[in-house]
């Protein structure tokens, strides 16, 4: 048979298009891994919070909190100085601390959906972003430091029949406003360690229970101020926090000595406030894996075991280099 019949097509085409196919398979990769996304902080398989969810979390509230800005302030100041560290350095930094803030003073969402909160917290601290993780630590915030001082409803419900409307405000405004040294220092009284709580729905119905009994104090405070002072709260809103106001400064006064001399419920409200706080953060935070910033998963992609795109890159450079370096010899040396 004669073999010439059979061309045998030129090597170093073959060659070309093997090279060729080599080449382009390492830049795939490479690009491959360059659009995979980063691992979640802790390992596991939580899925990553979006920015633009985090901050939905923030407008999406129902009814207010009866606590005032102050008073907030207070609250998750103290709850932030109360976590350990490492954990406190991601929110103790001034611009932090102003960011919580902002992000708290949304109106509250009811207290049945904080269990799940902290469950988004936990996810927001292992792959989402600081947007995330803000709009995550809010909505867990606002419920927890609304619950411990449930008087909103009872100016909806029994404050126009009991005579008690504008008690809420009194409370959680106008006291603030006036004894703010005081409620500073007893807020910080008789601090103890985080928690960490393995049923967080129902350390709420405990803490909710707890704070539903500080309403008849407080009511009792009130009737007997309203009756020394001749004074109602409710006609006078502009009064919440005018501390020169001095139809005011005598229910205020009484009202103080009132509920000191019942143990001052309001405090422990707002110091339980900052305590529970700190535990569903502690707990979120511990089921995120104890992540060390608020970018868990690019810390964590540091970590990674995979191969790094850009050496895969690099690779494919050089490769290519090294294939095409023996024809060009080849060419020069025909000529």
């Amino acid at each position: 048979m004669n073999a010439r019949a059979f061309p045998v097509r030129p090597r170093h085409r073959t060659g070309s298009l093997r090279r060729a196919v080599c080449v382009l398979t390492l830049v795939a990769m490479a690009a491959t891994s360059l659009a995979a996304p980063a691992p979640q902080g802790d390992g596991s398989q939580r899925p990553a919070i979006s920015e633009a969810n985090g901050r939905e979390a923030v407008t999406d509230a129902g009814p207010a909190s009866p606590w005032d800005e102050a008073a907030r302030r207070l609250i998750l100041d103290e709850a932030v100085d109360r976590l350990p560290e490492p954990l406190r350095g991601l929110f103790a930094t001034p611009t932090h601390r102003e960011r919580l803030r902002e992000a708290v003073a949304a109106p509250a969402r009811p207290a049945a959906e904080t269990a799940e909160a902290v469950e988004t917290l936990a996810d927001a601290l292992a792959g989402g972003g600081p947007d995330a993780v803000f709009a995550a630590a809010a909505r867990l915030a606002r419920p927890a430091i609304a619950l411990h001082l449930p008087l909103a409803a009872v100016e909806d419900s029994e404050a126009l029949r009991t005579g008690h409307h504008g008690v809420a405000g009194a409370v959680g405004v106008g006291l603030i406003a006036r004894y703010g040294d005081f409620y500073a220092n007893a807020i910080r009284e008789g601090r103890r360690p985080v928690q960490y709580l393995d049923a967080p729905a129902d350390a709420l119905a405990t803490w909710t229970a707890a704070a539903r009994e500080r309403v008849a104090p407080i009511l009792e405070a009130d009737a007997v101020a309203r009756r020394e002072a001749t004074y109602n709260p409710a006609q006078h809103p502009e009064d919440l926090t005018a501390l020169d106001a001095a139809a005011a400064r005598a229910y205020y006064e009484a009202l103080r000595r009132e509920l000191g001399r019942r143990g001052s419920p309001e405090a422990a409200a707002l110091r339980d406030a900052a305590a529970h706080l700190s535990d569903l953060v502690y707990t979120a935070w511990v089921r995120a894996g104890k992540p060390l910033s608020l970018q868990a998963a690019d810390a964590a992609s540091t970590t990674d075991d995979r191969t790094s795109p850009y050496w895969l890159l690099v690779l494919a450079a050089v490769t290519l280099a090294v294939l095409l370096w023996p024809r060009r010899r080849a060419g020069a040396n025909r000529d």
